[in-house]
């Protein structure tokens, strides 16, 4: 049953990237001061998980421990907190800080910084100074303001991309992994980037979404040489047309 009728998984995310991102750059998100908490919450949480690629996990583990978000001169680093052990990490490869660069480094256009995840993150520990009971970065948005799990991170991402579905399909927070995935498996970013429906006139894709792939293609291609060896495929992923996951 499985090879005459084998799962179809979807290469593409089932929504739209462009229209997510004109959503945020409005009320209730816009402008940032007169947005509520939650609003601004679930915007930093988009922007943040998009420009960085990481998963929930490693959302989850961002920390406002000391030095574990730094402000650099064109961007923000963010340190996942130590105990935290990513999905993808093995004995050769530990996955690195995350380091986000300010929209205004690729565009001097005033309103493309309504998609710059580093002022929201500003705007949101700023907003969350005096509020927080927990060192995690993403908190409930109301009392007693404890630290967001990984579903309710889940949960905001899905709230965020729901209306803007295609179809019936039933939105998910990790469907960006299956971006990932097909870039392992050989497929030009470019095709990827039309594919998702990211191919969008805004500088936050130029900005964050190209440099991302090819830094994920990087990583796969270093990784991925090693414990394989000589296989066929540089990803080490079966041949085009062979079962594949997302």
């Amino acid at each position: 049953m499985a090879n005459r009728r084998p799962q179809i998984r979807r290469l593409a995310p089932s929504w739209g990237l462009s229209a997510v991102l004109h959503a945020l750059a409005g009320p209730p998100y816009e402008p940032m001061a007169n947005a509520s908490l939650a609003a601004l919450t679930k915007k930093t949480l988009f922007l943040v998980a998009v420009a960085s690629a990481r998963r929930r996990s490693c959302l989850h583990a961002l920390s406002t421990k000391q030095n574990h978000i730094r402000f650099e001169g064109h961007g923000v680093r963010m340190v996942p907190d130590p105990s935290f052990i990513a999905k993808n990490q093995t004995l050769t490869f530990l996955p690195g800080d995350i380091f986000i660069p300010e929209i205004k480094t690729m565009s001097s256009v005033a309103e493309d910084k309504r998609w710059c995840p580093v002022r929201a993150l500003k705007w949101y520990l700023n907003k969350t100074e005096k509020l927080r009971q927990s060192t995690s970065l993403f908190i409930i948005p109301r009392p007693p303001y404890a630290a967001a799990s990984k579903d309710t991170l889940s949960r905001w991402l899905v709230e965020i991309i729901r209306p803007f579905t295609s179809g019936t399909s039933r939105p998910r927070a990790h469907e960006g992994v299956a971006a990932s995935t097909a870039l392992f498996a050989g497929i030009p970013v470019e095709d990827i980037l039309k594919a998702a429906a990211w191919k969008t006139p805004t500088t936050f894709v130029a900005c964050y979404l190209t440099d991302t792939l090819h830094a994920e293609a990087a990583f796969g291609s270093a990784v991925m040489r090693g414990p394989v060896g000589n296989r066929s495929h540089p990803s080490g992923l079966p041949p085009s047309g062979s079962a594949t996951r997302c």
